[in-house]
């Protein structure tokens, strides 16, 4: 080991560490609970551009797909609808106390580039899962047999992005404290 990785390390503050993870945890849980697709990186553009994707494939791996939006119990979708959007908002809650105990420290290694990226791959995952659900709603609502009134899934997505956009705001501030420790230590 270096010693000069080992300052490194040990300068990391506790909430440092603990928004990227809550970031990180954020991130995994829109993947796997379904609300966004996976993003495999170079190797996954690159399949796509060698083997192609259909529009029917690009379809069927939608947020509204898995949730059967189109052919599912309009109840049940939008219950669907409420309850991951409750997930989603609380999760993008809980990193943006993170976030926000970050930006009440104070001192020089308070605000890392790795503490800001985390934190903005978790607020773009939050918008993706937003336009999934959206997407989702909006599919079900345009079926003939959808006989229920949206306001409480509208309600729910209106918090939701709320949720969001208070994270926006955060996300920047956290950016403008990482510029402003970074402008200070050159």
């Amino acid at each position: 080991m270096v010693p000069g990785q080992a300052l490194v390390q040990a300068g990391l503050s506790q909430n440092q560490s603990s928004l990227r993870t809550a970031s990180t945890e954020y991130c995994d849980a829109a993947v796997d609970a379904g609300w966004v697709k996976s993003n495999s990186g170079l190797a996954g553009l690159a399949n796509t551009l060698i083997n192609g994707i259909t529009n029917d494939q690009a379809q069927a791996n939608t947020y509204a797909a898995r949730i059967g939006a189109g052919s599912e119990a309009p109840a049940l979708v939008l219950a669907r609808i409420v309850s991951d959007s409750q997930a989603a908002r609380t999760g993008l809650g809980k990193v943006s106390r993170e976030a926000d105990s970050l930006l009440e420290e104070t001192g020089a290694q308070t605000a890392t580039r790795a503490d800001v990226m985390s934190y903005e791959r978790a607020l773009v995952r939050a918008q993706m899962a937003y336009r999934s659900f959206q997407s989702a709603l909006g599919e079900v609502a345009a079926r003939p047999d959808m006989d229920m009134d949206t306001a409480p899934v509208d309600k729910e997505l209106g918090a939701f992005e709320d949720v969001i956009d208070d994270a926006r705001e955060t996300a920047d501030r956290l950016a403008e404290k990482y510029a402003s420790v970074n402008s200070a230590t050159s």
